[in-house]
């Protein structure tokens, strides 16, 4: 009894099962949200939200990928006073970008709103507080996740979710339409910000702390980690950004829907690539065997990416409509094409982490490379959502056979020169 209450007792046990148990349950109020907003708000309406989120989603990019390093260099804290130190030395760093990225977003919401055919720029404008809060919660909650307070991560992402889908639900009946979903989400974020800040509050008390931190190490880390969310964020969002420039309204929001359902495959399947990662790293550091582990790893995240596709294939009609209701029915003779789409690009993000996690860092140059790739032949080629998703999907074909290529050479090229990378 005593070994089973200190084994759940343990940060590595306890800690999986918050963040695991909460990441799902906030991954399921998020798509029911987008659910209900698809059904309440008609195709034309749900493609601006949708667009607006995606703006969300990569302009935030920036300071939001640095979240692992935040979560290593507080965790690495020989005391208190250094801790705090760090805390402020970044909280102060990302308070600079988010006010940068504020400034910039408002100067260009005229001409963002203008490229995404949307009448009214104060909701590109509202993207400016909502973004400035969230990366400001993120400080906390990275720093919470360092300090092994897993709570102080989840329980914030928690409360904007269900602020989100209840305050949103309740504005677009009213009639604000997507100013009130949006409306929202800033109400969302402003709640969660206040309670990340009070998982934090202990270390606000210490008083002994330098005024000075170096962050030249912590930027130098940081750099491929945001290469690399940037990339793959790139590949997600780009694609919704310029359906709802090029094409019209009602396929704007068609595709939206069908890139809402086509994450599930990702969803699914990335705790995956997340459970990978340390295990990898772990045996690499000691000199122990890891390809069976990649392996294994793989062909799960295949076998449940391809689970789905597989439903979506034979059941796309009754997905679609029972997820988002019949204006949305148009959308099923291409949901498979999204399955795969995603499929694709998850397999190839699982060997990005899984070079990652060895160290190696290369290997970023594909996703970079393929973001650029996409954004420049969707430009030219949009003349069907069809024809989008088999551009998306034929560029996430080419990265992941480049990342084999890459990871197949410097695997032989290891053992030849002795080392570990490839170790079976």
């Amino acid at each position: 009894m005593k070994t089973l209450r200190k084994f759940i007792n343990h940060p590595l046990f306890s800690g999986s099962a918050i963040m695991i148990g909460g990441s799902m349950t906030i991954n399921v109020v998020n798509y029911i949200y987008h659910l209900v907003m698809g059904r309440i708000l008609g195709p034309v309406n749900y493609g601006v939200l949708a667009s607006l989120f995606s703006i969300l989603y990569i302009v935030g990019i920036v300071p939001s990928s640095t979240s692992v390093a935040i979560v290593k260099f507080i965790s690495s804290a020989k005391n208190p006073g250094e801790m705090m130190t760090i805390y402020n030395a970044l909280n102060k760093l990302v308070f600079k970008l988010a006010s940068a990225i504020s400034i910039v977003t408002i100067i260009a919401a005229p001409f963002i709103a203008n490229f995404l055919h949307i009448d009214n720029v104060f909701l590109i404008i509202l993207i400016t507080p909502i973004l400035f809060f969230s990366l400001l919660t993120l400080v906390n909650q990275a720093t919470s996740q360092g300090l092994l307070k897993f709570m102080g991560f989840v329980l914030p992402n928690f409360t904007s979710s269900l602020a989100k889908i209840c305050l949103g639900v309740l504005f677009v009946i009213m009639g604000y339409s997507v100013f009130g979903a949006m409306i929202g989400v800033f109400a969302g974020g402003f709640l969660a910000f206040f309670v990340s800040k009070w998982y934090i509050r202990d270390i606000k008390k210490i008083r002994k702390f330098k005024k000075k931190y170096n962050l030249k190490p912590f930027l130098k880390y940081s750099l491929p980690v945001f290469l690399q969310a940037l990339a793959f964020t790139s590949i997600f969002t780009t694609d919704v950004i310029l359906v709802k420039h090029f094409l019209t309204p009602f396929d704007a929001g068609i595709y939206a829907a069908l890139s809402t359902l086509g994450k599930i495959v990702f969803f699914a399947s990335a705790p995956i690539s997340s459970v990978m990662f340390p295990v990898v790293s772990g045996r690499s550091a000691k000199g122990e065997k890891y390809l069976g582990i990649f392996w294994g790893s793989f062909g799960l995240t295949l076998a449940v990416s391809a689970v789905v596709v597989g439903i979506y294939y034979f059941f796309s009609d009754f997905a679609i409509n029972i997820l988002y209701g019949p204006a949305y029915l148009s959308a099923s003779i291409d949901l498979v094409w999204m399955g795969l789409f995603i499929l694709v690009y998850t397999l190839a993000l699982l060997l990005v982490n899984f070079s990652l996690s060895l160290g190696k860092t290369r290997i970023i140059v594909f996703p970079v490379l393929a973001a650029f790739g996409q954004a420049i032949l969707l430009w030219i080629f949009h003349s069907s959502i069809l024809e989008v998703i088999q551009v998306s999907l034929a560029i996430c074909t080419l990265m992941l056979f480049g990342e084999g290529v890459f990871l197949g050479y410097n695997s032989r090229y290891g053992l030849a020169k002795g080392k570990q990378y490839g170790k079976a």
